[in-house]
């Protein structure tokens, strides 16, 4: 048995593109389940959490700077600036003139706001508290308190009060489609990072190059779910050329370790053993080996396909027999009894560490394997992976 470094193969890009086509599936539940539960945070912060609704009032203010006496003075300023100064005691003293008693200074500067300014000269100013009428208060206090603020100070030679709008209500989760984007690409990503690393460390059997990189056994050709006219020919050519001389071969489920327990009826008896020969099979219509009543196996359909096969490749004298593992004591004579033992290896995921240990059982038992029949393979795969065209039932193509 080779050495298991299937993790460090590398990656075939076509390979892996088909697999990942066929768990597509999975990055979009993922993507849908991480937008789900974005916005379900992203809402739940915002409303539950977000505490009371707020109310805004906009208003809209006309810088008149003293050009003749201070020059270019509006170049010191920005919506920085005249936020910082809106909130200062020289403006918020003159705003308290105007007001009743009972709000405070720190309401005041906890309230006001300005916006961007896309002219220094024009200042929009927002107040925003959790009550509509202490908004409207407060910013129609800031229109007596900036005009004598702007007499009070050098450089300004007036701020005059364009509008004053209504107050509204702020409103809430506004950022709710970036929050369902979010959380859909970053779910679509880390359900792609998982199957990446599970495709990393995925040592199954899709396609005969997959075995031959981890078992120095030959494989005798693929056995699709289609039955595909030029894959049997060639597994029956192999068969032919590879196993010629052998009299008895015998035939190894290499999917018994996944099947364990599994009962299959095989003509007219039902089998629960360990060990079935191809003598129950339709086509060869005779009972050879030992233990053929005894202990008959629960072998996949599949390896019985593939046994019909061998036996039709190799020739009418042949005799095929198929067993599973475990091998009992009849079953280890009946593979030191065969001039050649073959594998019926299932392609699909997961059997790559079960054929790991069949393997190494056979080779405690001193036994190595002529040749390996790749069987249950999707046609559709191997057809986009090898870019093979879908031939007729009467051998043309498409």
């Amino acid at each position: 048995m080779r050495e298991e470094k299937f993790w460090q193969e590398g990656m075939d890009g076509k390979r892996f593109a088909l697999c990942l086509f066929k768990k597509a599936w999975i990055i979009l539940a993922a993507a849908l389940t991480g937008a789900a539960a974005a916005v379900g945070i992203y809402l739940f912060a915002a409303l539950a959490l977000g505490g009371k609704p707020e109310y805004q009032v906009f208003s809209q203010y006309r810088i008149y700077f003293d050009k003749e006496k201070y020059g270019e003075i509006e170049d010191y300023y920005n919506a920085y600036t005249w936020g910082e100064i809106m909130k200062t005691d020289q403006v918020v003293d003159f705003v308290m003139e105007a007001l009743p008693e009972g709000i405070s200074k720190a309401q005041v500067k906890a309230s006001v706001s300005v916006g961007q300014m896309n002219d220094v000269k024009i200042m929009p100013l927002y107040i925003t508290t959790q009550d509509a009428g202490l908004s409207q208060e407060i910013a129609e206090a800031y229109v007596y308190g900036l005009d004598r603020f702007a007499k009070s100070i050098e450089g300004l030679s007036g701020m005059q009060c364009w509008t004053v709008e209504p107050a509204v209500q702020v409103p809430r989760a506004t950022k709710t489609v970036n929050a369902i984007i979010f959380g859909g690409i970053l779910g679509a990503v880390l359900s792609f990072l998982v199957l990446i690393f599970f495709y990393i460390l995925d040592d199954s059997i899709y396609l005969e190059e997959d075995f031959a990189k981890r078992f120095p056994i030959p494989v005798l050709g693929l056995l699709t779910r289609g039955k595909d006219a030029d894959y049997l020919e060639e597994l029956k050519g192999n068969v032919a050329f590879l196993l010629n001389g052998s009299k008895r071969i015998c035939l190894v489920d290499g999917g018994c370790l996944k099947q364990t327990g599994r009962i299959e009826k095989s003509g007219q008896t039902e089998k629960t053993g360990q060990t079935e020969i191809t003598g129950q099979m339709e086509k060869t219509g005779r009972e050879t080996g030992p233990g053929a009543d005894s202990r008959a196996s629960a072998v996949l359909p599949s390896c019985r396909e593939a046994g019909e096969l061998l036996s039709a490749a190799a020739g009418e004298n042949v005799e095929i027999l198929v067993t599973a593992w475990p091998f009992g004591e009849k079953e280890v004579r009946m593979l030191h009894s065969a001039d050649s033992v073959v594998l019926a290896v299932p392609c699909g995921f997961g059997n790559g560490r079960a054929l790991f240990h069949l393997e190494a059982q056979l080779e405690k038992l001193g036994i190595t394997a002529a040749g390996a029949v790749l069987t249950d393979a999707d046609d559709k795969f191997l057809r986009a992976y090898y870019g093979k065209q879908k031939r007729k039932a009467s051998g043309k193509r498409k």
